[in-house]
């Protein structure tokens, strides 16, 4: 009797060294806006909050760094909610691993909205996801935009800030967990921003994978992280930034590579800016990463429901139509009421009502409880703090640098026309298109500095097949707008002409202005003989 018990306790004791020495999980988050979360907390699903109330955390086992422009970080902390954050799906992930769990797993968070993998995407002064091999000897890991200017260009790596970061807190932390840590998965969601580079993506996303996975190794001396599994959502067709090329390639890689797997939100429904995931989409993308772990064998816990959320309040853009903003047309009292009663948009008697805040992402204009201008709905601002007033019925202004005006989903073909005029009649300002989108537009008419009020005309070249979100930035300092149009012909106003002084024989160039060209050297369409010739 005393054998068979001394068995049983041996047998227990062993049962119980094992759980011991079970190694902790490690999970890494990454990629852009939808990574980073851009739904309010006030939308959390219910059984992450207390009877409708913002917990101060949900989880009992998460222990949690958020670590984006913060590299050296080297301890975990808790994930709390407030009023005013927002929340992803690595939240509603994290929920479910917690709820599956049942001792401390790890979570550390790099995301970073509107950012691409290939550095010439997008604007110049975003961090990058790029991992080029000799792009990466002389470019270190991102640490934040309080940086100085001169040493920015080249602490732009995203990829080393998450790879560096998950190093520092192995050091910090990690490494002196008993019975040790296993990173489990990468977690993705991006490529919204890499549609102008959508060529490049293929190759600079497997390129990036292979980067990360690499670093991790080196760390742990696993060699199983060599192909740690990798995990992405892929880009919402209703999003006015999805390109079918960046789809296609990270299918191309998730066929090619079986540790590279792929969650298709192909339908997903996104918020009012048509970027970014609503609630319900948010959770779903959330319960399907947990449930993609727990097939793979990473988590060990019961699959949870994930049916798939109503879309009936999501709308695809429509990019065939003519739109035009009139904003010297009187404004609704609804719109006048929400913008005198919110203290975010100052009272100014002489320019209306200035904006006292920024957005950093595209957005459309709206007062802090989310209540959109019909006058202006359907463009999309960028602005630094103080540089955006609207003055109902006569215009809206734009000051200063940093601030973009973004029409989108042009089509190639139409026209967008901009009838703005200068705040200050001493100073000489305008608005041009950012210098990305000078590829796809033909400039007709202004798009230059100038005194006084004009028209600026822009064709979308018809070289091209998809639409395209355009940029426009401000010349010089403030302007006030007036009218934004876009169309399928061009206005009678712009001094489009079709010479006809030409002598039999002549083969002269003009543009579709009317200037003169030796020759066209550049893309586009221009005048020769009366007739229209496509330069490509």
């Amino acid at each position: 009797m005393k054998r068979v018990l001394s068995l049983v306790g041996s047998l227990l004791l062993l049962s119980v060294m094992a759980v011991a020495q079970q190694k902790a999980p490690v999970f890494l988050y990454a990629g852009q806006s939808n990574a980073d979360g851009r739904e309010y907390t006030n939308n959390l699903p219910a059984y992450m909050t207390n009877n409708g109330s913002l917990p101060s955390s949900p989880y009992t086992h998460l222990k949690w760094a958020s670590i984006c422009g913060a590299p050296s970080t080297k301890t975990f902390g808790v994930r709390t909610f407030n009023a005013s954050e927002r929340f992803a799906f690595c939240d509603v992930t994290n929920y479910w691993i917690d709820q599956a769990a049942t001792g401390p797993f790890y979570a550390i968070k790099c995301a970073y909205g509107g950012t691409a993998i290939a550095p010439d995407a997008t604007d110049a002064k975003l961090p990058v996801w790029y991992a080029d091999a000799e792009w990466m000897k002389t470019h270190y890991a991102y640490k934040g935009d309080d940086i100085t200017q001169a040493a920015y260009a080249n602490y732009n790596s995203l990829t080393k800030n998450l790879t560096e970061g998950f190093a520092s807190l192995v050091d910090g932390t990690l490494a002196a967990i008993d019975g040790g840590y296993d990173v489990k998965a990468i977690l993705w969601h991006q490529g919204e921003s890499d549609r102008n580079a959508a060529s490049s993506y293929y190759q600079n996303f497997k390129t990036m994978i292979a980067f990360m996975r690499q670093a991790v190794y080196e760390k742990t001396g696993d060699e199983a992280d060599l192909s740690l599994p990798f995990i992405f959502g892929t880009v919402s067709h209703r999003s006015r930034q999805y390109n079918a090329g960046v789809e296609k390639a990270q299918l191309q890689v998730a066929n090619e590579d079986e540790n590279v797997h792929f969650i298709d939100l192909s339908d997903a429904g996104l918020r009012s800016d048509n970027l970014h995931f609503d609630g319900p989409w948010t959770e779903y993308l959330g319960k399907q990463m947990y449930n993609k772990l727990v097939s793979l064998g990473l988590v060990e816990g019961p699959v949870v429901e994930a049916a798939k959320p109503s879309t009936d309040g999501s709308t695809d853009i429509e990019v065939q139509a003519e739109r035009e903003w009139d904003f010297t047309k009187a404004w609704s009292q609804e719109s006048l009421s929400q913008i005198e009663a919110d203290a975010k948009w100052a009272s100014l008697s002489k320019w209306g009502y200035r904006y006292g805040g920024s957005w950093s992402e595209p957005t459309e204009l709206q007062i802090s409880t989310g209540y959109k201008f019909p006058e202006t709905e359907g463009l999309f601002f960028t602005a630094n703090a103080n540089r955006a007033t609207i003055d109902p019925g006569k215009n809206i202004g734009l000051y200063a640098g940093g601030i973009y005006l973004i029409v989108p989903k042009v089509k190639p073909g139409q026209y967008v026309m901009i009838d703005a005029v200068t705040a200050n009649q001493s100073s000489q300002r305008g608005i041009t298109c950012d210098t990305m989108y000078e590829q796809y537009l033909d400039l007709i008419q202004g798009g230059t500095a100038s005194y006084s009020r004009q028209k600026n005309v822009w064709w979308y070249r018809d070289t091209f097949t998809e639409p395209q979100d355009m940029h426009f930035c401000i010349i010089g300092g403030g302007i006030y707008i007036y009218k934004v149009t876009v169309s399928d012909t061009p206005p009678t106003t712009t001094g489009v002409v079709s010479p006809k002084t030409q002598k039999k024989g002549d083969t002269s160039f003009f543009t579709l202005g009317g200037t003169p060209l030796k020759c066209p050297t550049l893309p586009g369409i221009y005048l020769c003989g009366g007739r229209k010739i496509v330069v490509r």
